[in-house]
């Protein structure tokens, strides 16, 4: 129990990610701009909302923890 208040408290303190971040999901997909941060109720951890446009150009929303995003690299950006 003590490791694990350990834990969040360090995510607490240091997130990973700031809102403006251009991210993507660790196991890929397009780049996603991240819009807000903060813990949340209902989970542990940091959590992002993330905006992002689909193939479509439909504007897409979600939230997801930061343990499964990665900063987006320049060539995704570029494509």
């Amino acid at each position: 129990m003590l490791t694990m208040r350990l834990r969040l408290a360090k995510e607490r303190a240091k997130p990973a990610y700031d809102a403006g971040e251009v991210l993507k999901l660790s196991s890929g997909g397009h780049p996603m701009s991240a819009t807000w941060r903060s813990p949340v109720l209902f989970a542990p951890g940091n959590w992002l909302i993330r905006q992002w446009f689909s193939d479509t150009g439909e504007l897409q929303q979600e939230m997801f923890p930061a343990q499964t995003l990665q900063r987006a690299s320049q060539d995704a950006l570029a494509a």
